[in-house]
């Protein structure tokens, strides 16, 4: 059984947790004795499912990104519910950095608002497979096909300007579970899938026979050293003439280890531990291709970029820490090329430092050179973090164009 990870996304109170909520207790993954909490508590509120912190339940809204875990005959998933709210938009960020779908919840009354041009930007910026847009809240507006092809017609034109292509459209009210898990009577009209349907039905790219990535975690000392690590994407195979970077050094791979198995061939996304034929040495951060595919190196890159710390701006004097999969490098942000306007999508210029929740399409140089690729040959390298030395907290995520 396959796994797969998805999010939602929406305005404040467009149904985001209740959605969760509807999803987990209509395929039985609600434990009794959280249905017992809440029905001691005035009633069964759905969205309380993912609604732990205090704050959330006296504030009603979605503050921390929240996880759940559920499965039905056909597949196991990952949840992400994240907040609604412009200041939280990092959390989306974070919470969205490695799923598969995401679903952005549209109340059918207020139609799109500028968080959902925002996470629709999150979609884009993230390369997210798979959108299923949900106009929810359709009991409100009596079912109106009408409403639902306004919305419809003009998310697209959205979708457009961002690159998003590939969408599914949903008529649901999560309350009372219309087009959630089965198909309503309330939507003649309608003829597609229910959410979980294409949560179902969905099938990734496949990266398994992509370009070889490995990422270095640590050695492994023993008779033998060995060097463990994770698998971004391709294959490896025993025999296998690698190439390490950034030192530029070839080996032979000799010996994998799986799940405490030695085997032939790997492909991604797993872990594994290796075995070189020669004296190479591997440390933490080091990536391993095939010597005859190598990813691009360099001092510095374009990126896409969203700042993420709430107290300091963009600094482009400072020195940060770069970080894609476990290779950190020092690096600088010395300029913006543009902005992105929430509002039009489009790109502008300004003076003023790049602050939290602003997009932006920037240039990265490194103190030392560093290994990369573009997104749209291996997304697993090409994507990462900028940390602030000073704090430790991670100011900005960014995504190499």
């Amino acid at each position: 059984m396959d796994l797969l990870r998805f999010t939602t996304a929406g305005s404040v109170d467009d149904g985001k947790s209740t959605l969760i909520g509807r999803l987990l207790y209509d395929t039985g993954n609600i434990k009794t004795d959280i249905l017992e909490t809440l029905s001691a508590e005035g009633g069964i509120n759905l969205a309380y499912v993912t609604d732990g912190l205090r704050a959330e339940r006296l504030q009603k809204i979605t503050i921390d990104v929240a996880y759940k875990y559920f499965s039905t005959p056909n597949r196991k998933f990952i949840i992400t519910d994240a907040p609604g709210h412009f200041e939280y938009t990092r959390n989306l960020v974070t919470g969205a950095s490695n799923v598969d779908v995401m679903i952005i919840l549209i109340d059918a009354q207020n139609g799109i608002t500028a968080q959902t041009r925002r996470h629709s930007m999150v979609a884009s910026f993230l390369r997210v497979g798979k959108v299923i847009v949900a106009i929810n809240k359709m009991d409100l507006s009596n079912f109106s096909q009408q409403v639902y092809d306004n919305i419809k017609n003009a998310y697209l034109q959205i979708a457009a300007k961002l690159n998003i292509s590939n969408i599914s459209f949903i008529p649901v009210s999560a309350l009372n579970g219309d087009n959630v898990t089965s198909a309503s009577a309330n939507t003649p009209w309608y003829d597609g899938p229910t959410i979980l349907e294409l949560l179902e039905s969905y099938v990734g790219p496949t990266h398994a026979y992509a370009h070889l990535r490995l990422s270095v975690q640590c050695t492994i000392d023993g008779a033998e050293t060995g060097y463990a690590g994770k698998v971004l994407s391709g294959t490896l195979s025993t025999g296998d003439k690698v190439m390490v970077h950034p030192s530029r050094k070839e080996g032979l791979v000799s010996k994998i280890i799986h799940n405490y198995d030695t085997v032939t061939e790997v492909h991604a996304p797993c872990n594994v531990c290796i075995y070189l034929d020669n004296n190479i040495t591997l440390q933490r951060g080091d990536t391993l291709s095939h010597a005859h595919d190598t990813p691009l190196y360099g001092n510095g890159f374009e990126a896409a970029l969203c700042w993420m710390d709430a107290k300091e701006k963009l600094d482009s004097a400072k020195t940060y820490l770069l970080r894609i999969n476990t290779a950190e490098a020092r690096c600088t942000i010395p300029s913006i090329a543009h902005k992105i306007d929430i509002d039009t999508l489009e790109n502008y210029t300004e003076n003023a430092p790049l602050e939290a929740n602003q997009f932006a399409t920037a240039q990265i140089r490194t103190l030392d050179e560093i290994a990369w690729d573009h997104f749209s040959s291996v997304p697993e390298n090409a994507r990462g973090v900028i940390i602030d030395p000073d704090t430790n907290n991670t100011v900005a995520a960014f995504i190499v164009r």
